[in-house]
């Protein structure tokens, strides 16, 4: 049993690092409050029209606590709790990040593995192997032209579908929805 879980857990980490990860990435550099400003939505994003926001906060153990929270088409609060944790304490750019919590224990075999494979002074972008899923976040609820420029080549550069990544709107930021490929690049 105890090779089985080495096996499967070697696997996932061989799968996280099919995007390249930031290197010496500081753990720490997650807390705190983050924009959404573009993403691949997902089970949550999907469900969000604006000010999608997301905060991580250190837990016991190495584990990040994940809120996300924004709000829906109907006006009301959209919010999601997870936790987060490196697959590997030498490569914390990739993580395994996990929402499902059944009789007080977190399943991480049931997350996804989330790979930070670019950050800036005040953004981080986030990407999972099977590029079904990505987040551009700052700290600001605006990207400043020369940071997009360099979000957009480096997801470019790891075969990203600029297509499927969605701007949302943020109060002090953008106003309206667009794809991140309909936008003119500066």
């Amino acid at each position: 049993m105890r090779w089985a879980l080495l096996l499967f857990g070697a696997a996932l980490s061989v799968d996280a690092l099919a995007l390249t990860p930031v290197a010496e990435f500081d753990l720490p550099r997650y807390h705190g409050a983050w924009y959404e400003i573009a993403s691949i939505p997902g089970f949550f994003g999907g469900k969000c029209a604006r000010d999608t926001k997301v905060e991580y906060t250190p837990e016991e153990g190495g584990a990040l606590i994940v809120r996300n929270r924004c709000t829906r088409e109907d006006g009301g609060v959209q919010q999601g709790e997870g936790r987060a944790r490196p697959l590997d304490p030498a490569v914390p750019a990739v993580l395994k990040v996990t929402f499902v919590n059944q009789f007080g224990i977190w399943w991480y075999p049931f997350g996804r593995n989330q790979v930070v494979i670019a950050a800036g002074r005040d953004y981080i972008v986030i990407g999972e192997p099977s590029l079904h899923y990505g987040r551009i976040l700052s700290r600001r609820p605006t990207l400043p032209d020369d940071e997009l420029r360099q979000v957009v080549a480096l997801l470019t550069a790891e075969q990203y579908d600029l297509c499927k990544f969605v701007f949302k709107p943020q109060s002090g930021g953008r106003m309206q929805a667009s794809r991140l490929c309909d936008e003119k690049q500066p």
